[in-house]
């Protein structure tokens, strides 16, 4: 049996789900729903077989699908997911899942409500340097990890496509930064007990494009996430941990 899914929003993570999708064995791409027209002759062209649609509420009623990859841009998320809900289908949402979080409480009663499953792709957890860290500090390998940093670096403010407009849910706090927190989360098994964050954007117009966020838990972990996109050049991602 081969699970049927249709990806919305076939932009550049959305070309990743399908191409992903097309070559796993027990699922399948039947469908793409994208609102540009050239987007979907694009889809044509690779997956002759391939439906596809310009809208969402055509695409529910007329594919017989087990489940939907929602990779359309943020401020789109909970309209979709709604929608998805309400047709009965299983939901795979890209980050971050809602803008606010009386969207994803909106969004999460519609889930519940329709006895669908719905998660939020994560799969920076699967990053190979954040698992080298997880084991780390999971198996206490430089003893008691006290500070953990966590940083990524871009230069010339660089950002691609709708990222950079704030009412479509841009700038790289909602890009980046949701991957860069749910790793420290992730692995940081302990309450979360306070919160520092200065985000601003220093090239870009609307969007930011540089944070530093400092988390406190209970266990005295202090993490420290910086991100900036304005460096003269590029410089390598890292982690670092202490303890003793």
């Amino acid at each position: 049996m081969s699970w049927r899914y249709a990806v919305i929003g076939y932009g550049f993570i959305g070309r990743r789900h399908v191409k992903t999708l097309k070559e796993f064995e027990g699922a399948d791409c039947v469908a793409v729903c994208d609102r540009n027209p050239v987007r979907l002759r694009e889809v044509k062209e690779l997956y002759p077989e391939m439906e596809v649609y310009e809208s969402a509420d055509e695409l529910f009623a007329k594919t017989d699908l087990d489940g939907v990859i929602i990779s359309a841009n943020n401020n789109q998320h909970k309209e979709l997911v709604i929608k998805a809900a309400r047709a009965g289908k299983d939901i795979i949402c890209e980050k971050p899942a809602a803008l606010t979080v009386a969207e994803l409480d909106e969004m999460t009663a519609e889930v519940e409500k329709a006895g669908v499953k719905f998660t939020v792709h994560q799969q920076r957890r699967f990053d190979k340097d954040f698992q080298c860290v997880k084991e780390c500090y999971d198996k206490q390998l430089v003893g008691n990890i006290y500070t953990i940093q966590s940083s990524l670096y871009g230069y010339n403010g660089n950002m691609h496509d709708w990222h950079v407009f704030r009412d479509e849910g841009g700038g790289m706090l909602y890009d980046w930064g949701v991957h860069l927190i749910d790793q420290i989360l992730y692995m940081v098994d302990s309450r979360l007990v306070s919160v520092f964050a200065d985000v601003r954007n220093v090239i870009n117009k609307e969007v930011d494009d540089y944070f530093k966020i400092i988390l406190r838990f209970e266990n005295q972990v202090t993490a420290e996430i910086e991100l900036g996109t304005y460096f003269l050049s590029n410089r390598p991602d890292w982690f670092n941990v202490t303890g003793m």
